[in-house]
């Protein structure tokens, strides 16, 4: 995974993740200018200014009611908002991380923005994100190591076949293998074979 300041990207999966700012009404916000979010639908469309279709509307932090983490899933075209939600609290004492009662500052700053950045928070929004994403990257890996164990086999079949042409026993092939010699001729006598009319022909 790569960090950035815009959102979080997995090596190997077409993931990017971040936090959204909530806004009451059940919209969504991210990036923007100072003071400024950009509101975006749950589907990660941004929504163009009233008076300017041109521009995008945007809200100040001082409307923000709450945070989740999003995703844009590229392979799959989609965006998705996920749980949980963490609510934002007044009053520095109220918060509780654990309870997900986050405090961003007074309404008149611009912290409510940018919660994404702060330390102690990031691990939690990380997690979550995280557990989103296991599925696709795990499905790369299995791609990945496939590849590479067809890869090997085709060497050890060539490894195999360059032995038997030498006059090596199929019992010491096994026992390099760390297998019967029954269970090395079953695996690789075609493919020996096959291999050495080749050799033949050529």
């Amino acid at each position: 995974m790569k960090g950035s300041t815009m959102g979080w990207f997995t090596e190997g999966s077409e993931h990017e993740g971040y936090v959204v700012c909530v806004f009451a009404d059940g919209m969504y916000g991210s990036g923007g200018r100072y003071m400024e979010i950009n509101l975006m639908t749950p589907d990660g469309r941004p929504v163009a200014h009233e008076n300017g279709p041109g521009s995008d509307a945007w809200r100040p932090p001082s409307q923000v009611v709450g945070w989740r983490v999003a995703c844009s899933c590229v392979p799959f075209r989609e965006h998705v908002i996920l749980d949980p939600l963490w609510t934002r609290v007044w009053d520095p004492a109220d918060e509780d991380v654990a309870a997900g009662r986050i405090y961003a500052g007074p309404p008149a700053s611009a912290d409510a923005a940018d919660m994404g950045d702060r330390e102690d928070l990031e691990p939690l929004f990380l997690d979550v994100w995280h557990r989103h994403v296991a599925p696709d990257l795990s499905l790369h890996a299995i791609g990945t190591l496939s590849r590479s164990l067809k890869d090997l086999e085709a060497q050890l079949d060539d490894a195999v076949s360059a032995a038997r042409a030498a006059g090596v026993s199929w019992d010491k092939i096994g026992r390099a293998f760390g297998i019967s010699r029954q269970g090395a001729q079953k695996r690789w006598e075609t493919a020996s074979a096959v291999a050495a009319s080749r050799s033949e022909n050529n």
